[in-house]
Order: C-alpha cells, then sequence, then structure tokens
C-alpha cells in the first residue's frame, strides 16, 4: 500500500515583503515535516534503518502536537519498513497507534493499518487472525476514499491461496488485476500478476506461472522496487523447479538473494537462502 501527505503552504504577506516570525507552532510542525520528508528519502535510498529511526522520530513529533493526521501517517510509513526489515513485531506496535485509536482516525486509513497487520499475520502463518484483520480492513475500506481497496483484494488472494484454493485465488487476482489497471497502479498490477503467477503454480501450469511472474518482474523493475523483484525472483525459481528445471531454478535464487542483499531485504534474504539450501 501506499501512503501519501499531502501538506497544504499558507502564505503570508507583511511589511516590506518580508514573512513574519514563525510561531513556536509552526516551527515544531515544520520539524515535523521535515523529517517525515528525510525518512521518505532514506527509503528512496535503500536505507531503512536510517529510514525507521526518523519515521519514529516524526511520528513522537506528530503525537507532541496532537496531529492524528500525521500520527497515522508516519505509524503505517514506520510499520511499512519495519516489515521491510523482517521486524514484524515492531510493525505491529507501530500499526497499534492507529488501530487501538479508531476514533482519531478515518476509514480510509483504518483500512490501511488493518490491511497491514493482515499482512503480518498472514507472513506469520496466522490465517485465522489474517481472515479477523482483513475483515476488518474490508469494512473500513468505503467507496469512494479508501484507495486500499486493490490491495485488499490481492491480500484476499494471497488468504485463499494459503487455505488451498489456487483456482479461486486466481478469480482474485484477476479482479485485483483488472482493478490496477483501471486505476494506472502498475505497482498493484505486479501484485496481482504475482499472485496470479503463484496460483497457476500450485496448480502445476509452470509455463503460465512463468509468463505471469515475468511480467511482475518487468514491472518491478520499471519501478525499481528492489524486495518486489527478489520476491519475483524466488516465485520464478519455484516455477523453474515445478518443470524440473534446476539449473535455471538456481539461477533465478542467486539473482533472488543478491538483490534482496543489496537492498538489505532481510525476508527475501533468508527466503533465498533456504531456496539455495534446497538446491544443493
Amino acid at each position: 500500500m501506499q501512503y501519501a501527505l499531502l501538506l497544504l503552504a499558507v502564505l503570508a504577506v507583511a511589511g516590506c515583503g518580508s514573512a513574519p516570525p514563525q510561531s513556536p507552532a509552526d516551527v515544531r510542525r515544520d520539524r515535523m515535516v521535515e523529517t517525515g520528508d528525510r525518512a521518505q528519502r532514506a527509503v528512496a535510498r535503500g536505507e531503512l534503518e536510517r529510514a525507521a529511526m526518523l519515521y519514529a522520530e516524526a511520528l513522537r513529533q506528530a503525537e507532541s502536537i496532537e496531529d492524528f493526521g500525521a500520527t497515522g501517517l508516519y505509524a503505517l510509513n514506520l510499520a511499512a519498513v519495519r516489515q521491510a526489515l523482517g521486524e514484524a513485531d515492531a510493525a505491529d506496535r507501530a500499526l497499534a497507534k492507529v488501530l487501538d485509536a479508531p476514533r482519531r482516525h478515518d476509514g480510509a486509513r483504518l483500512a490501511e493499518a488493518a490491511g497491514r497487520r493482515a499482512q503480518l499475520a498472514l507472513d506469520a502463518g496466522r490465517l485465522d487472525a489474517t481472515e479477523a484483520w482483513l475483515e476488518r480492513a474490508e469494512r473500513e475500506c468505503g467507496a469512494p476514499a479508501c484507495g486500499a481497496r486493490t490491495a485488499l483484494l490481492g491480500l484476499r488472494g494471497r488468504l485463499v491461496l494459503e487455505r488451498g484454493s489456487a483456482e479461486e485465488a486466481r478469480q482474485y487476482a484477476k479482479r485485483a488485476l483488472d482493478a490496477s489497471r483501471a486505476d494506472a497502479n502498475r505497482e498493484e498490477e505486479a501484485n496481482a500478476l504475482r499472485l496470479d503467477g503463484r496460483a497457476a503454480a500450485r496448480l502445476g501450469h509452470a509455463g503460465e506461472a512463468e509468463k505471469q511472474l515475468n511480467q511482475a518482474l518487468d514491472i518491478d523493475k520499471e519501478l525499481a522496487l528492489p524486495r518486489k523483484i527478489a520476491q519475483d525472483l524466488l516465485e520464478l525459481a519455484e516455477a523453474a523447479l515445478l518443470r524440473g528445471d534446476r539449473a535455471v531454478a538456481s539461477e533465478y535464487g542467486d539473482r533472488a538473494l543478491e538483490v534482496s542483499r543489496a537492498a538489505g531485504a532481510r525476508p527475501q534474504q533468508e527466503a533465498a537462502r533456504r531456496l539455495m539450501e534446497k538446491l544443493r
């Protein structure tokens, strides 16, 4: 899911064309926004540990002035970075800043937070908890303000796939793919293609799986998303194994390990190492 903060600048005119001195409140808000901007730039550079530190500070600053909109934004961004670092407990604590105070946040923000908590539960294999949080996210995600709808379709597809319903997962993947293309959301388009590729592989359709996964890989490369690229390569390795090509699977595994190391993507690194051990 993507989160953005819309900043509205108010220009004041003073005598002789000079700006008036800032109030203490404005200084604090500017400092908070600047910290959040630094965190965003750190993410863009792949400096996730630094981004987490900066988002935590921006969150603290937002809480100190009871700016609930900024609190929700920075909590979600902090959770996303902690999740990317493989720190599920820390990500969950960040999400609690939103989910434990529902009256302070709108439905769209609550849907994003519940959806990310569902992702954490799914990654941990806790399918019943995934279902509960996903249902909450779907309830909160009311039209038209909620931008997480396509992501939640994909998450529902991942859940039914983990429960063994590959055909149903492909149906959700198609719905997510159609929605992402209608919205021109390339990242969610790649997510839907990756889900469809995984489901096709579960059904034994290796060629079809590789086609979908390669399309996802092309998009993720275009968007320069290293953790998604590593995941695509891991899925392609599994599809190659399905058709018995261990050499190609090993090549994909090596590439996934290189990308995940360069990006500092710990979950993908561990998955790549497990794959390479399986191939020895």
